[in-house]
């Protein structure tokens, strides 16, 4: 009869399919369960089990312990080992906004990527572990994500013995007669997940012993609605986003969780990963209207029912030559330039689609200048692009216009138009089309 932390495992959200299981192996008790358990199950899984360790760089001679321990343990089990080494210390030196246990972390999750590229990769996090990392981003006044505690699958990441107690491991351990070594930093209070290990969780447990279940059950239900307001949050942001322009349109009718989630989606695909404040700032401007930098480059302006969240305009030379494929002649947006034959004209947008062929001269981007005319198709006369962009060209989105220019003058401006002298007729043989979105990435 199986051991009631093996049929936690073989009947847990994170059981490991079949194919390449790569257990991340410290050699503490977690960890070395974790190999025993998945060693015991691999046949009735058909896992192809494997390790790694990962020296940190720290703690001199007791990490070379460690790792001798590693490579006994799978000797005795017959598991392929790798052991990976990386300087924890050096990367915490070099950046002053990484902790030394923040570094080691970062390393170790990119070795162990690194060092197993196919299957999953088994991690031996366990309820203690949940709850201990669900009380640190509450201490530090995270928001509902940071609450949902660990889970139990990420990627190629499973953890399989999260919903087990500290306790069941040491029992597992106790019944197989398998040893194990001790970490000296986790008993030190240092590390601020230490401090909660330490003497938070044991003060939670003298008030309740179930205290890890119930936060891991917590933890459940809170990750259960974020799915589901992220589910909300993203249908929102089809609905609303506009990828030429990069605006959120009638985003002040939902409610606030919903509209913060969405300004949040497009702040990190801007590659900003944003506070709470700077979220609130946001929405402010999208409810009182005006514009406010909220920091990295980055500024928010409503415009009507619209919200913009917009990159600050780069240095850009005075001309851009056009080319065919991808333009990016101004901070934020992507100008995709292509040629087709005219045969294929009912599939283009008239606003944006030139006769390639009475381009004068080679075509370029710049910003508009004071005296800049063009004739629009239709008009019988030529209008300052000033004027017509105003018409045209709601103002938060005025400072990043393309415009484009040939030898003669301008011939598209976007939002406005094409020239009359570029416009398509019978006799076009090749047709230019110009499409734009939005680039986060810029």
């Amino acid at each position: 009869m199986r051991h009631p932390l093996t049929q936690l495992v073989l009947h847990g959200p994170a059981c490991p399919e079949a194919g390449i299981c790569t257990a991340a192996l410290s050699g503490g008790a977690d960890s070395t369960a974790l190999l025993c358990v998945l060693h015991e199950l691999r046949d009735a899984l058909q896992i192809d089990l494997r390790a790694v360790h990962v020296h940190h760089g720290i703690r001199g001679d007791e990490a070379d312990r460690d790792a001798a321990f590693c490579a006994q343990l799978c000797e005795k089990y017959s598991v392929p080992l790798q052991t990976v080494y990386v300087n924890a210390p050096a990367l915490a030196a070099s950046d002053t906004h990484l902790s030394l246990e923040t570094a080691a972390r970062n390393l170790r999750y990119a070795a162990l990527e690194q060092a197993a590229p196919e299957g999953v990769i088994a991690t031996a996090h366990h309820a203690g572990d949940n709850a201990e990392t669900i009380l640190f981003h509450l201490i530090r006044g995270s928001g509902l994500s940071g609450l949902c505690g660990i889970p139990p699958r990420n990627g190629r990441i499973i953890r399989p013995l999260l919903s087990a107690q500290r306790t069941d491991i040491l029992a597992y351990l106790a019944e197989i007669g398998q040893d194990f070594i001790e970490d000296s930093s986790n008993f030190t209070a240092e590390a601020a997940r230490n401090r909660i290990r330490q003497t938070v969780i044991p003060a939670l447990m003298q008030e309740n012993p179930e205290v890890l279940r119930h936060i891991s059950r917590t933890a459940e239900l809170l990750s259960a609605d974020s799915a589901l307001l992220t589910q909300q949050a993203d249908d929102i942001f089809r609905r609303c986003y506009d990828p030429q322009t990069g605006a959120l349109h009638h985003l002040r009718d939902y409610p606030q969780p919903l509209r913060m989630r969405v300004i949040m989606r497009v702040l990190r695909q801007m590659q900003r990963d944003p506070s709470y404040d700077l979220l609130q700032r946001a929405d402010s401007v999208l409810l009182q209207g005006g514009k406010q930098q909220l920091g990295s480059g980055i500024y928010a302006h409503a415009d009507g029912d619209a919200l913009y969240l917009l990159r600050e305009i780069s240095h850009t030379p005075a001309e851009i030559p056009m080319q065919l494929g991808e333009n990016r002649p101004v901070t934020g947006k992507i100008c995709r330039a292509e040629t087709l034959l005219s045969r294929n004209s009912h599939k283009c947008d008239t606003h944006s689609t030139l006769d390639f062929d009475k381009i004068i001269g080679k075509p370029y981007f710049r910003k508009p200048h004071r005296g800049d005319r063009i004739e629009l198709p239709g008009r019988g006369f030529r209008t300052e692009l000033r004027k017509c962009i105003q018409a045209a060209v709601p103002p938060p989105q005025r400072s990043r216009l393309l415009v484009l220019y040939d030898d003669a003058g301008c011939i598209w401006c976007e939002g406005v138009g094409i020239a009359a002298r570029v416009k398509p007729d019978a006799q076009t043989h090749t047709l230019l089309t110009l499409t734009v979105t939005a680039d986060h990435q810029g």
